[in-house]
């Protein structure tokens, strides 16, 4: 199948396409931005560089488009000003009415996100996708977002996925709020009885991808476990999960007074029953907070941190893994800030046990960093740890697979700073920054270089 996919360089996006590209379909994104794409898309995709929310797609670029996968919008984090309003608004309701304006017959389905502040705050009644829609500024975005859809001629089958609070550590409220619990700065919101709605990014990736070929998924589908938890429960089993101190609550007031009209969307109470997704017999993976958290917090207990990033490479594995194991081509995928070197290396070529000595400097300060190459399995992975060095831990895997007929890199890094408690609360924030724009800088020069 040919599919169009809009916001597909964020992490549900990029999820939803590596699925897609494994099991054989054809993808084309659209972006504002193309030399955006090509480092941060991590699938092989025809690349469409087009303004949706300004301008409607031309015909000509849908030309075989089968179906669908509509995610594009504006974040609603930060204060809701006039200007972010509006912003908010037009990337929901401009790109999806500019997205259909010139659809071919081939398309047969058309996927697009809403969300669950369709519904405002409902306290604790349970909210199916025949509940009373809200009327607050969140529930009329999502209002005009999905009317969009609904005067398609009737041989397009369309779905709109009200989407819950989506789980992923390396994104959105759970990237949020894991450096801050193990800060101890985390504690419960105003009352703490109000219910959050979740689901975890490999179910909706995988709803998704269900819905794309099966006909049961139609209309409004709740996106949501049928297990919510209140926020009190979050807070209890976050901290758990992350042996973390827990921090005293935070007012409504004070909320209000730090974000403004967007607090009303954090305070509200949403109880989403799955209805839709039960009639289509969805298995989810993690039904139950408490298992999902259990199995993904495990690399950020004990004040351990963990960074994971991925990229898509248009070569092969062999020739992507042969760069990666010279460790001089280091030195040109670290940011000139750090004056990267490598001093000495025990063997002339890399493999298990080797040990490589490296001078860099952090802030201006000279540095000196061993490490063990600790596994070694060409051409598939290996594993880098500091013997010494700036950090109490730091452990680094490389991977690399075969997708589509380029590689997916993936990195997984997990480090814990010195000082214990005292290097949490002074230096994770900083810390956590210089590591995302390291591998910032790393992605964006690996795009350039002709591996």
């Amino acid at each position: 199948m040919k599919i169009l996919i809009t916001g597909a360089t964020g992490h549900v996006g990029n999820y939803v396409g590596r699925r897609l590209v494994q099991l054989g379909h054809e993808l084309v994104v659209v972006t504002r931005s193309k030399e955006k794409a090509l480092s941060y898309l991590e699938f092989p995709a025809e690349i469409l560089e087009h303004d949706l929310v300004n301008h409607p797609l031309p015909e000509t670029k849908l030309k075989n488009i089968e179906a669908i996968v509509h995610l594009m919008g504006e974040t609603v984090d930060g204060r809701w000003t006039k200007e972010k309003k509006e912003k908010i608004l037009a990337s929901r309701k401009k790109s999806s009415e500019h997205l259909i304006k010139n659809l071919p017959d081939s398309v047969k389905v058309i996927i697009s996100a809403s969300a669950q502040g369709i519904y405002g705050d409902h306290k604790s009644h349970v909210v199916t996708e025949k509940s009373k829609l809200g009327s607050d500024f969140l529930a009329e975005v999502c209002k005009q977002w999905e009317e969009s859809f609904k005067h398609l001629k009737k041989s397009i089958r369309t779905v709109q996925l009200r989407i819950s609070l989506v789980l992923d550590p390396q994104s959105g409220v759970l990237r949020r709020m894991i450096p801050l619990f193990q800060r101890g700065l985390g504690g419960t919101l105003g009352s703490g009885k109000q219910y959050m709605s979740w689901i975890a990014i490999e179910d909706l990736s995988e709803i998704i991808v269900q819905a794309l070929t099966d006909e049961a998924y139609h209309g409004p589908i709740n996106c949501a476990t049928d297990n919510p938890v209140t926020n009190s429960e979050w807070t209890k089993l976050l901290g758990s999960q992350l042996n973390a101190f827990k921090s005293p609550p935070v007012p409504s007031f004070a909320l209000r007074i730090a974000l403004g009209e967007m607090a009303s969307a954090v305070l509200a109470s949403i109880q989403l029953s799955p209805e839709k997704l039960v009639e289509c017999k969805f298995k989810f993976k993690y039904p139950k907070l408490k298992d999902y958290l259990a199995h993904t917090l495990e690399p950020y207990k004990n004040g351990k941190y963990f960074f994971s990033v991925k990229q898509y490479i248009p070569k092969d594995v062999d020739s992507v893994f042969s760069f990666f194991s010279d460790a001089k081509n280091l030195e040109h995928i670290t940011p000139p800030m750090l004056r990267f070197q490598v001093a000495h290396m025990s063997t002339k070529t890399i493999h298990k046990g080797t040990l490589i000595d490296y001078k860099l400097k952090l802030k201006g300060i000279p540095l000196k960093w061993r490490t063990l190459i600790s596994e070694w399995n060409p051409p598939h992975d290996f594993i880098d740890t500091q013997l010494s060095g700036p950090y109490r831990i730091w452990n680094h895997t490389h991977r690399f697979e075969k997708l589509g007929n380029g590689t997916l890199i993936s990195d997984e890094v997990q480090y814990k700073l010195p000082l214990g408690f005292l290097g949490q609360l002074m230096a994770s924030s900083l810390v956590q920054n210089d590591v995302e724009k390291i591998f910032k800088f790393r992605r964006e020069v690996i795009q350039k270089l002709n591996i």
